[in-house]
């Protein structure tokens, strides 16, 4: 069976991406260290080899994906990729793993889950490299569907049909409390014993909302008085005497960057829980080296969290 020749080659793909995610000649010419010129030419090829446009090219303000150059930006990628993996093979057949792993983590996560699963793992296998994106989940997911990110440690918020969830733990919300606040004498705290306390929220996209609901039952939710997307703020303003505020994933210290301590209480009443777990796109099978990655972010968050 005779197969047809392809007329666009790797080196062309990879420039188009470079191009698309910085939406300029110039940008990605610096990026990939190649002359601009280079790249015009490369991609005019490819939509000549495609019979497509791919980019509309504005004289000031330099460049936008047409919609056929957007179907085609996540194609490239998965192109990309195998061809990434395709000579990973070839290299470590009987000596590991080596590559790159787009890596996504939940905004409120990453300060104390990233930093000791990435180092643990590039201990053991030397040639990994991480790009990692700490965000909310909508942007988490927007990456998963676009190629950009390989798998993302997230909770199980507003999930979309299109991602594949694998669940590693469940995480009940709990209190954290000024260390000298009448209310961290108690084992445990009431969602009723909170309302008249100063809240200090996490402001983060889906977060915000979970961690109000949890009021519901009480016909009030809470009116922030502070309000932070960083987590460490927030444990800061407590731990300072400013409120009380509410998280879910349990933390190994209660000591805030400036010195000041803060108290973790559980709930009084049974509160709905959060599952953390790995996300990643439906339908692509992974690399070899993610599905590395991802067993050992299991073994690793149950080992240590669990």
């Amino acid at each position: 069976m005779k197969h047809p020749q392809l007329r666009y080659s790797l080196r062309q793909l990879r420039y188009f991406v470079a191009t698309a995610e910085t939406l300029s000649f110039t940008a990605a010419a610096k990026a990939l260290h190649i002359s601009q010129p280079s790249i015009s030419t490369a991609l005019a090829e490819l939509e000549a080899c495609f019979d497509v446009q791919l980019f509309i090219r504005h004289h000031a303000s330099g460049l936008s994906l047409t919609q056929a150059g957007q179907e085609m930006l996540g194609k490239a990628r998965a192109v990309l990729k195998n061809a990434e993996e395709l000579q990973e093979a070839a290299r470590d057949i009987d000596a590991g793993v080596s590559g790159n792993i787009a890596l996504g983590c939940m905004t409120s996560l990453a300060p104390p889950l990233l930093p000791g699963l990435i180092s643990r793992f590039m201990h053991a296998h030397g040639n990994i490299t991480f790009r990692t994106l700490e965000a909310h989940q909508d942007h988490l997911l927007a990456g998963l569907h676009d190629g950009s990110l390989d798998l993302a440690l997230t909770y199980s918020i507003d999930l979309t049909d299109n991602i594949d969830f694998q669940p590693l733990m469940t995480l009940p919300p709990y209190v954290i409390l000024p260390k000298k606040h009448s209310l961290a004498n108690n084992r445990t705290v009431s969602l009723a014993s909170l309302q008249h306390v100063p809240y200090v929220m996490l402001d983060l996209p889906h977060s915000r909302e979970y961690f109000s609901r949890l009021f519901e039952p009480l016909g009030e939710r809470p009116v922030p008085i502070f309000q932070s997307a960083q987590p460490e703020v927030v444990r800061g303003l407590v731990a300072n005497g400013l409120g009380y505020s509410i998280l879910n994933f349990p933390l190994k210290s209660t000591r805030t960057v400036d010195g000041a301590e803060f108290a973790v209480r559980h709930f009084r009443e049974k509160v709905a829980a959060t599952t953390l777990g790995i996300a990643q796109a439906s339908g692509m099978k992974p690399r070899r080296v993610v599905q590395r990655f991802a067993e050992f972010c299991r073994k690793h968050i149950l080992s240590q969290y669990a």
